[in-house]
Order: C-alpha cells, then sequence, then structure tokens
C-alpha cells in the first residue's frame, strides 16, 4: 500500500524541503546573533519576535482560516474563488494598516512590560512588517486552500532567508542591533510582490472584483476561528514571554535558543498539517471517513518513530553547536529544556497533523475551545513554575500544554465528529 496518493506526497517532500529551509535559517539567526553580539541581544530579538507574531494573528482576524476552507470548498468555482480572496485581501491589508500603527504607539508599553528598552526600539522597527503580514497569510491561505504546496514551500524559504540576511547585515554591523526586524517588512513586501507574480502567471483569481457577499461569510469564519489562530502562537510563545517577565534577557537567549530548535521539529508536523488540511476538508464534506481513517493510520505507523529519531538528532546538534560554535555564550543551559519539551513533543506527535480538524470540519468555535485549554494550562503552568524552577519550569509547563491540546482534540472529535482519533474508528459509519 503506497503511504499516501502521489500528490499529497509531492507536497509534503516540497514542504519538508522548505522546514529545511527554515530549520537552518531559524539556528543561523540565533547562530548570527549570539556570535555577534550576545545572549541579551538573541533574548530582546526573540521577545520582539514573540510580540510581532501573536499581534500579526490578531491583525489578520483569522480571514485566513476562512479562505483556506472555502478557496478548498469552492476549489472548482474560479469565480467564487476570484470573490472570496479580493473581499478578505482588502480587509486584510487594512487591518494590517491599523495594526501595524497600533504596535508602533504600543512599543514603550512592551519595552516596560519587559524591563527592556530593546524589545521597545525593536519592536517599533518590527511594526512596519505588520503591514503587510495579515495580508500574506490571507494569500498564503489562499494557495494551501488550491493545494499550491510548491509555490507555498518556496515563498515560506524565500521570505526566511531575506530575514536572516537583514539579521545577518545588521548583526556584522556598528548599526544598532534593533534594527534587525526592519527586515520583517523587506520580507513581507518581497512575499507580497511573490505571491501576486505567481497568481498572475497562473491565472488564479480571474475574477478580480469585490463582492460584498463575502464579507459576512469572512467576518463569522474568520471572527470564530480569530482566538483559535491567536492562542496557537500566543501558546508557542508564551513561555518565552513569561521567562522575560520573571527572568533576564540572557535567561531568555538561553531559553528561547533551546526553544527555537523544538519549534524546528513542530514545524515538520506542522509542514504535515498544513498539507493535510485541504485533504481533510474534502473528506468531511463529502463524508469520506474511510480515507480520513487511511491518513491517520499512515501517520501512525511512521510519524512518532520519525519524530523521536528527529529529536535525538536535534540534542545532537544543540550540543554541537553549544560547545563548538559558540561555546562562551552559556547556550549549553539550555540542554535540559530543550530535552523536556522535545519529550512532550514526541508523545503527541502523530496528532499534531490533525489539530486543524475542528477548524477544516466547519468548526471553528470549537478549534478556538481546544486551543483555550492549552494556552490557558500553558500560562498557569508557567506562572507557577517559571519561579520556582526557571528555565526548566517553563520547559515542564510547555511539554504539558502540548498534551492538554492533543488530549482536548481526541475528544472534541469524538464529540463532534464521532470520530475516536485514538482507536481509529468512526460512529456510526456508513
Amino acid at each position: 500500500m503506497k503511504i499516501f496518493k502521489h500528490k499529497l506526497a509531492s507536497d509534503i517532500a516540497w514542504s519538508m524541503g522548505s522546514m529545511v529551509v527554515l530549520a537552518a535559517c531559524g539556528i543561523l539567526i540565533n547562530l548570527t546573533i549570539s556570535w555577534f553580539r550576545d545572549a541579551s541581544a538573541l533574548g530582546a530579538f526573540n521577545q520582539t519576535y514573540a510580540i510581532y507574531i501573536i499581534t500579526s494573528q490578531v491583525a489578520v482576524f483569522g480571514l485566513h482560516y476562512s479562505v483556506l476552507r472555502h478557496a478548498a470548498l469552492y476549489s472548482s468555482d474560479a469565480e467564487e474563488q476570484g470573490y472570496l480572496l479580493v473581499n478578505a485581501g482588502v480587509f486584510s491589508l487594512a487591518l494590517g494598516v491599523c495594526s501595524a500603527i497600533t504596535v508602533y504607539w504600543a512599543a514603550p508599553f512592551f519595552g516596560r512590560i519587559l524591563d527592556s528598552a530593546s524589545v521597545q526600539a525593536a519592536t517599533v522597527n518590527a511594526s512596519f512588517g505588520l503591514t503587510l503580514f495579515p495580508l500574506n497569510k490571507v494569500l498564503m491561505g489562499y494557495l494551501n486552500g488550491l493545494r499550491h504546496m510548491k509555490a507555498i514551500s518556496v515563498l515560506q524559504s524565500g521570505r526566511y532567508i531575506l530575514v536572516l540576511l537583514f539579521v545577518a547585515a545588521v548583526s556584522a554591523s556598528t548599526y544598532p542591533f534593533e534594527y534587525v526586524t526592519l527586515g520583517f517588512f523587506i520580507a513581507e513586501l518581497a512575499t507580497t510582490c511573490g505571491v501576486f507574480v505567481y497568481l498572475m502567471i497562473y491565472g488564479i483569481f480571474p475574477t478580480m472584483r469585490f463582492d460584498t457577499r463575502w464579507t459576512r461569510r469572512h467576518i463569522l469564519f474568520g471572527g470564530k476561528s480569530l482566538f483559535s489562530g491567536i492562542l496557537v502562537d500566543v501558546n508557542s510563545r508564551v513561555d518565552v514571554l513569561l521567562v522575560g517577565f520573571f527572568l533576564s534577557d540572557l535567561a531568555v537567549g538561553i531559553y528561547s535558543f533551546a526553544a527555537m530548535l523544538v519549534e524546528g521539529v513542530y514545524n515538520v508536523l506542522a509542514f504535515v498539517r498544513l498539507n493535510y488540511n485541504p485533504v481533510l476538508v474534502g473528506n468531511v464534506r463529502d463524508g469520506n471517513w474511510a480515507a480520513a481513517q487511511r491518513l491517520l493510520s499512515q501517520t501512525k505507523k511512521y510519524v512518532f518513530t520519525a519524530v523521536a529519531i528527529l529529536s535525538l538528532c536535534v540534542i545532537a546538534v544543540f550540543l554541537v553547536l553549544t560547545t563548538f560554535i559558540v561555546p562562551a555564550k552559556g547556550l549549553n543551559q539550555g540542554l535540559l529544556p530543550l530535552g523536556i519539551l522535545l519529550v512532550g513533543l514526541t508523545l503527541i506527535s502523530v496528532y499534531i497533523p490533525f489539530d486543524n480538524l475542528m477548524l477544516v470540519s466547519g468548526h471553528p468555535g470549537v478549534q478556538t475551545l481546544q486551543q483555550m485549554a492549552v494556552i490557558l494550562t500553558n500560562i498557569v503552568l508557567n506562572i507557577a513554575l517559571i519561579p520556582l524552577l526557571g528555565i526548566n519550569g517553563a520547559a515542564i509547563a510547555t511539554a504539558l500544554s502540548y498534551i492538554s491540546g492533543i488530549a482536548a482534540l481526541i475528544f472534541l472529535a469524538m464529540k463532534m465528529l464521532g470520530w475516536n482519533l485514538l482507536t481509529n474508528l468512526v460512529e456510526n459509519q456508513s
């Protein structure tokens, strides 16, 4: 039996290639900052990046989720695809401009909360990138819904490479370090241009007209899924922000270096999920549970072992980097948090590709409840454990939040869809 149909296998292969580029860029960004500056600068950068990612989810208002689902639902109706894309694109651009202005003026607040002048200055510069980030999320959601995964892979890779090059140039220069976050705007601008060139070449939006019919649909679906998107990104950054709140920029730098490597492993699974999303939309729409069950069965067969091996490789990479590349920066103190986070992620790895199941099945509000369980667990445990155990406490809290999120997914899949993800059985299957 083939693991996946040819199209899905090819798309996942392209996504994995993009993931390698993203992971390499993430490592090189952190190494470059550590090499030319120090762990405190790395901590300031990662706190600013956390602010950028979280505020961008507020700005996009869940419109990218609506575009992803509806582009997949209307996969055979090019005219309707054009209407839904233009409508969401207009609103996302307007929201991006508003969010950029808001974050620009709120930068002193973030600086005071995190007790870091560097974070304040870097946030001011990062705010410009927010003008285009929501639009790019919508455009990528559109391509995802139509399963143009090769284009997404190339565009995502290009975005991260541009950020890396800009960070390296500023870090190696005599300019103030806080200028590195101007690279976000450059990368977003290049991504926007790249997507539009691709769409024009392939004629994917032949109907360039604003249709008010889609305003209510996007707002309702996006509004219900808004907090789901926010909570996903908050959960991926809340540990870094709370370490910054309780501890120093140096501690954030040490912890965020380890967390960055774990995020690389998570991104492997996230890219698989990216490919699964439009497939699951079709499976649920058509009631083709047999195909969905086969997908889960094959995932269970291979993913746990693959992630376990990958985690061991990540630990080896961490040891090489902290021992031979940047031995004097104190980053080796992140080894235990790294191990804790990897164990938590590996335990629930087979279900992460299905983590958007509520969203793609048309239950964005339920998806939000699932993510809320994760973030509340993460925040409460981080607040309780960081003062007691430092960065090790942050790792324990975050690992437990991973497990709580998957527990919520399993419960909701059974309740809402009748699909028992543990046994891979569907109730009342015809």
